[in-house]
């Protein structure tokens, strides 16, 4: 029986989550989501490499934006990018797909 050592199971890890990450994404696009016209807050974060924590805290963020009576999208991104930095580009098209859970 042959066994796997530490840097085998890795690489085999990381190839099976592309493997299902490009999965998810095929069938997101079957539905008819395209990066400028995402469907789901965590299918575009998956697609962007956005974490989960780094979608947990956008959408508290957004949340607690909400709450404001008046923003503009400058201020929203400059918000945003205080929360998740690595992430400075967020589209219209993402803030759009966001605003649906609140």
């Amino acid at each position: 029986m042959d066994t796997m050592n530490i840097n085998e199971y890795i690489l085999l890890t990381a190839k099976n989550n592309m493997l299902l990450k490009n999965s998810v994404i095929d069938i997101a696009t079957i539905m008819g989501h395209t990066p400028t016209h995402p469907i789901s807050s965590h299918i575009f974060c998956l697609e962007f490499n956005f974490t989960q924590e780094d979608h947990d805290k956008i959408l508290l963020k957004l949340n607690l934006l909400s709450d404001k009576k008046t923003l503009n999208l400058a201020k929203i991104r400059s918000e945003l990018t205080v929360v998740s930095p690595k992430h400075q580009n967020y589209s219209k098209k993402f803030l759009k797909v966001c605003s649906r859970y609140f």
